[in-house]
């Protein structure tokens, strides 16, 4: 399929064609890095950096983000936190029920996301969100907030490197470009920020949810903790019901299923 990326058929798809500013790249070392680049120059909020490939693609707590041509979507929003409905805190919320609702319309299953912030499909992780709040530090202010999302659209499971080929997955869509899916997404996700309503949203998102009613283990403060994933509450919070009774809300950090439901 001919699937070269570009900026002009993206906006032909968009619903507000006058609203996004798209910078459309061959390669850079990371759409997130640039587009701050672009936020301390001036840009304005929806300004969307894409690259056919990155470099030195990020995901959370510093980890790559494998980034190769031709078979991914690497993106990243620029957003000012006074020009949308929702709080800045839940914007990667916003974001996993924007892809999922994307992926849900051109796959042949159901995603579904693995608090906070990593979507899966078939049981292989095919999609990572990252959310990034730079602080002015004349004003110690957030005067906008990056919105990363990468999508591995149809990258063989033969070339992810090392380890990785055991986690990560593609979502290989039939007859669907990358231009079609960006649009899709860029729709989902100002829809989302534009009208959501919180509850509505953290619903959506718990109903994505592969960790709620599963054993899950953790890390907080330097001690191991495990338990039971037993809500995520309106600030997007997963609320755990620890071993001993007690229960535990996580702002952030990383869970791990146990393998008696599945590895993750």
């Amino acid at each position: 399929m001919h699937d070269i990326l570009s900026a002009k058929k993206i906006l032909s798809l968009v619903e507000k064609q006058d609203f996004y500013n798209l910078v459309v790249l061959d390669t850079v070392n990371s759409t997130n890095s640039y587009i701050k680049e672009l936020a301390a120059s001036g840009a304005s909020h929806a300004t969307t950096v894409i690259a056919d490939s990155q470099t030195n693609g990020r995901g959370r707590l510093g980890r790559e983000f494998f980034s190769p041509g031709g078979t991914g979507i690497y993106m990243s929003i620029l957003t000012d936190p006074s020009k949308i409905k929702i709080p800045v805190s839940h914007l990667t919320i916003a974001a996993g029920v924007a892809a999922c609702r994307t992926l849900t319309g051109i796959c042949d299953a159901s995603p579904s996301i693995k608090w906070v912030n990593d979507i899966f499909l078939h049981d292989k992780k095919v999609c990572g969100i990252l959310a990034e709040s730079v602080v002015n530090a004349k004003t110690n202010t957030f005067p906008y907030t990056i919105v990363g999302i990468g999508i591995n659209v149809s990258t063989s499971a033969e070339i992810f490197p090392g380890k990785l080929s055991e986690i990560a997955g593609s979502v290989f869509p039939a007859n669907i470009t990358r231009n079609e899916i960006i649009a899709k997404l860029l729709n989902e996700f100002d829809n989302i920020c534009s009208n959501a309503e919180i509850k509505n949203l953290v619903d959506e998102y718990k109903k994505y949810s592969r960790v709620l009613g599963k054993k899950i283990s953790f890390t907080k403060n330097g001690k191991a903790f495990s338990g039971t994933a037993k809500d995520i509450n309106l600030d997007g919070n997963l609320v755990v019901s620890l071993e001993d009774g007690q229960e535990m809300i996580l702002s952030s950090g990383e869970v791990s299923l146990g393998s008696s439901n599945f590895l993750s």
